[in-house]
């Protein structure tokens, strides 16, 4: 495999290199800039698959996108829609969640996040040992990240837990004066 992502690389850089080695007076023909297109649209990495795009149709004579949306009546006949944005997870923790949001609603949950929450299980699952899965009353769902040795004591369903907020965007869950546990939103 990785052969492979070595051909597909190599291939793109050619291409790239296939146009930029024309005058910028020459007309790069339809088919040339498609197959370039093609070779670029069989790389696996996003961001470099990107950049191929980029480069090389501004090597076409184009100018790449600027990020912005494109209005959704002015997309290609046939393509996929662009999926609207899903509700929002709330409450403490929300933020970890990924899920499409607009910056308004990135700044207003930047401004209201809480340092702590205490809140009671309502169910707890194990995964795999040592790793559970909580849900919370407020329906909030949280994955330990760490698995807790045999003698740790679980919360059950009824159990009252805090949840801090941890360094660089991690959360830590206390139970029962027991050592703090790794926990990640997962709902």
């Amino acid at each position: 495999m990785p052969a492979h992502r070595a051909t597909i690389l190599l291939s793109a850089a050619v291409a790239s290199l296939t146009l930029t080695a024309l005058p910028a007076s020459a007309q790069v023909p339809d088919g040339v800039v498609l197959n370039i297109m093609r070779e670029c649209a069989k790389i696996g990495d996003p961001t470099a698959r990107l950049a191929c795009y980029d480069n090389n149709i501004r090597q076409a004579g184009a100018t790449p996108s600027t990020g912005q949306a494109v209005p959704q009546q002015s997309r290609a006949p046939g393509s996929a829609p662009v999926p609207a944005p899903t509700a929002t997870p709330q409450g403490f923790g929300s933020e970890s969640v990924r899920v499409r949001e607009t910056p308004q609603q990135q700044s207003a949950q930047a401004a209201d996040q809480v340092r702590e929450v205490q809140a009671r299980v309502t169910s707890i699952t194990a995964r795999e040992p040592g790793i559970y899965l909580m849900t919370l009353d407020d329906g909030a769902q949280w994955l330990f990240a760490e698995g807790v040795p045999a003698s740790y004591r679980v919360p059950t369903a009824g159990s009252n837990i805090e949840i801090e907020r941890g360094a660089l965007g991690s959360f830590l869950m206390r139970f029962n004066g027991q050592r703090v546990v790794p926990v990640r939103r997962i709902r």
